[in-house]
């Protein structure tokens, strides 16, 4: 996602100043993309000088001076046409299943323990978005967005059932690991030893995947497409 277009889409409801599109950020879209403020301000000047948005200082006597940003005729048309564009998959990196991954290096309590508060982070996510979707009717009625309802209860819809099965695959991976033998686990020994085994099972690994040329293109297209998206994600923090 770009964050310059998401402030477009922002900005598109009405003026905005910096900080209010952070609150923006905060109450109707944090629960699948976040943005501060280090990284809003530097975005909002590149818009500017594309000529996308324009700002305006509005004086105040009794508070600090106000940067007001207005969307132009540009910068709608450079939102409608992003928002037509087909969305590419982005692969989203999961520390959880990393650690799982190598799992067998840990204790079995330990990995337990680990899943055991994933868990609960997304027990307490799945509560946070069942009180937003009640929440969204009432807040874009008092902001004078009621026709926007229908999309942003979507958003969350999508984020309920996400950390639904979330949840449902780290209870059963729970069950899974207590069930297994306690011998896989606190393993030292790992299979490989030296460059050349690791370099004959890549080799095995290249054999696997000439033999089954269809099931696995695709998923060539899938891994290449999330890391060109991470890799424009990362660039885009640090501009």
């Amino acid at each position: 996602m770009s964050l310059k277009h998401a402030l477009l889409g922002f900005i598109n409801y009405g003026p905005m100043t910096g900080y209010e599109l952070k609150k923006f950020f905060d109450t109707s879209v944090a629960h699948f993309w976040n943005a501060e403020l280090s990284q809003i301000y530097p975005a909002l000047k590149q818009l500017e000088g594309e000529g996308l948005v324009e700002m305006k200082v509005e004086v105040q006597e009794d508070r600090p001076n106000r940067k007001v940003y207005s969307i132009t005729d540009t910068g709608r048309r450079e939102l409608l046409d992003w928002l037509a564009t087909p969305a590419q998959h982005e692969q989203v990196r999961e520390p959880i299943l990393i650690k799982v991954f190598f799992g067998s290096s840990l204790p079995k309590p330990e990995l337990i323990s680990v899943l055991q508060n994933c868990a609960d982070e997304t027990r307490t996510a799945l509560t946070y978005l069942q009180y937003a979707h009640q929440f969204v009717d009432k807040f874009v009625e008092s902001i004078g967005l009621q026709h926007e309802a229908l999309f942003w209860q979507l958003t969350i819809d999508c984020g309920l059932k996400v950390h639904k099965a979330e949840l449902d695959w780290t209870e059963e991976a729970i069950q899974k690991i207590k069930a297994a033998d306690d011998s896989i686990f606190e393993n030292e020994q790992h299979g490989y030893d030296g460059v050349n085994e690791v370099r004959t099972a890549m080799e095995a690994l290249d054999r696997i995947k000439a033999a089954m040329p269809g099931a696995l293109a695709g998923a060539d297209t899938y891994l290449h497409a999330g890391s060109q998206g991470e890799k424009a994600i990362t660039e885009e923090a640090v501009i």
